[in-house]
């Protein structure tokens, strides 16, 4: 009797513990992300609400970046992307999540290289802003623009125009080529003309091993950042040993490019390594390790994100031949009225066409169609929270402190109260005479980021992106490679850094000065 009485309370206690658990499983499983989460007034699918896997899956798939943009036409321009992340597509919280510099997410810390961090991977405030006022001035305009930097710069444009010679009327896989050029400038900048390897002496060569190491090095992304306690699980090895031979690569320069430190020719690892002990006692931020590791992430992101920039930009072109006639004869009336000869491998002046009109605005609709980093910038919002204040399909609450906030180019670039058509690719949006339009349209062009941690290498980019554009069709025109299908095999891929999905851009070139003759 006792053993039965012991038995059925030994039941009930079991059932109970059951409910009681099951019952708190329900409620903070399913009941409290949805109805009492301080999130829970932010719109959003129900699974974004439930887990945060399921972002971390369209991540994976290639699939996050138009999944949110879609998200902001269903929701509006605040959603619920996981339990404790939102997305904001309206720039008017890019000052306060940005300019007023909120605190990066972990998902930066992942970014490091020889085992040390660098500015990009550094997240308190302090230690960011130390760390990138060492190579701000490197990196500014006036320096960039300086008579030592454009030689440099129109060196190796001079190196593209020979390749463009060598290669016109035949597909080249410009994606390739612009990656060697870019390559070619940032390794420059980096180590100094004495140190540096040049990629573009054997493009498609030694320079598209390179290049294809990089890419290769960059698929482990998702691992890298959103899941990096399964890497070594899922990462294939070949991507660890192209990892490696990216990293032999440059240690390799910078090596070398230690014997210059304290040379009068200015470089990266110069102005990093080049500083002494400050009056106070305080030692430099940067060391050998960190400085390399800071030239590994210049490096990386300088040339891919230009690559992309640049090729976009020429299969835009070849696939509108009145709008590239229109860019021609802008370069040949800031050239006097003729078209320059391909035989001719000098570089444009880059104060004379930094401003030309339909140029840049060429540049920008490709920056804001095809920004390079696409993808979320994640920040923190702050302790006290953010406000936010209120839309058509949100109302005002409070977001709480700790929550990931992002604010991915790709859907404020397509705002579609601010772009008409925002996925149609129309330079002409920006040579309008509405300046409020203007002003709005600016505003919602963040292709670098916006704020103190920016990309430091805007300058140096756009400088070679308009050196580039302004030189090649001051002599040539561009059409698509006959029987390629772009739309399979070039298309732009859905990453937090994106490309041509398989590396490939084939685009042909033919020299105006030949069809000119042909003509007459």
């Amino acid at each position: 009797m006792l053993q039965e009485l012991v038995s059925e309370n030994w039941h009930s206690l079991i059932r109970t513990t059951s409910i009681i658990v099951a019952a708190f499983l329900i409620f903070y499983g399913l009941i409290y992300p949805l109805l009492f989460h301080p999130l829970a007034k932010i719109p959003g699918p129900t699974i974004c609400a439930l887990t945060g896997y399921w972002i971390l899956y369209k991540s994976w798939s290639e699939q996050r970046n138009h999944y949110v943009d879609d998200l902001h036409k269903r929701y509006g321009s605040i959603v619920r992307v996981g339990p404790n992340e939102v997305d904001i597509s309206d720039s008017d919280y890019l000052k306060e999540v940005y300019v007023q510099d909120m605190d990066k997410s972990n998902f930066y810390a992942q970014f490091i290289n020889y085992g040390s961090h660098n500015t990009f991977s550094t997240i308190d405030k302090a230690g960011h802003i130390e760390s990138r006022k060492a190579s701000a001035k490197f990196y500014s305009k006036s320096h960039v623009c300086s008579e030592d930097v454009q030689v440099k710069i129109r060196g190796v444009i001079s190196k593209v125009l020979k390749v463009l010679e060598e290669q016109k009327y035949k597909p080249i896989n410009v994606f390739i080529l612009w990656a060697d050029m870019a390559m070619d400038a940032i390794t420059l900048f980096s180590f100094g003309s004495k140190y540096y390897i040049s990629s573009m002496d054997d493009p498609f060569g030694a320079g598209r091993k390179i290049v294809l190491e990089f890419f290769v090095q960059s698929s482990s992304w998702f691992w890298t950042t959103q899941l990096p306690r399964f890497y070594d699980w899922v990462v294939p090895q070949a991507v660890d040993d192209a990892t490696q031979r990216c990293c032999d690569w440059i240690e390799n320069q910078f090596n070398r490019s230690l014997d210059g430190v304290g040379e009068s020719e200015q470089s990266l690892v110069n102005t990093l390594l080049g500083g002494k002990v400050h009056s106070n006692g305080k030692k430099p931020v940067f060391d050998k390790q960190r400085a390399k590791s800071e030239c590994f992430d210049h490096i990386a992101a300088g040339h891919a994100t230009t690559a992309t920039t640049l090729s976009y930009i020429y299969f835009e072109l070849a696939r509108h031949p009145e709008v590239q006639q229109r860019l021609i004869d802008e370069l040949s009336q800031s050239n006097g009225g003729k078209h320059l000869s391909v035989h001719n491998l000098e570089s444009q002046d880059y104060s004379r066409i930094e401003e030309l009109p339909f140029m840049n605005a060429v540049i920008d609709e490709t920056l804001r169609v095809y920004a390079a980093i696409p993808g979320q910038e994640p920040r923190l919002a702050p302790n006290t929270g953010m406000v936010w204040k209120g839309s058509k399909e949100t109302p005002k609450c409070l977001i709480p402190g700790g929550t990931i906030i992002t604010m991915q180019p790709w859907s404020v670039h397509r705002d579609p109260t601010v772009f008409t058509d925002p996925n149609n690719w129309n330079p002409d949006r920006w040579m309008s005479d509405n300046q409020e339009q203007l002003k709005a349209m600016h505003k919602n062009l963040i292709p670098f980021s916006a704020g103190t941690r920016m990309c430091i290498g805007m300058n140096l980019a756009i400088c070679e992106i308009k050196l580039n554009v302004s030189s090649v069709f001051s002599r040539y025109t561009v059409r698509l490679e006959e029987g390629f299908d772009y739309d399979s095999k070039a298309f732009f891929s859905d990453m937090y850094t994106s490309f041509p999905r398989f590396g490939q851009m084939p685009i042909v070139f033919d020299s105006i000065e030949t069809k000119q003759e042909l003509m007459s």
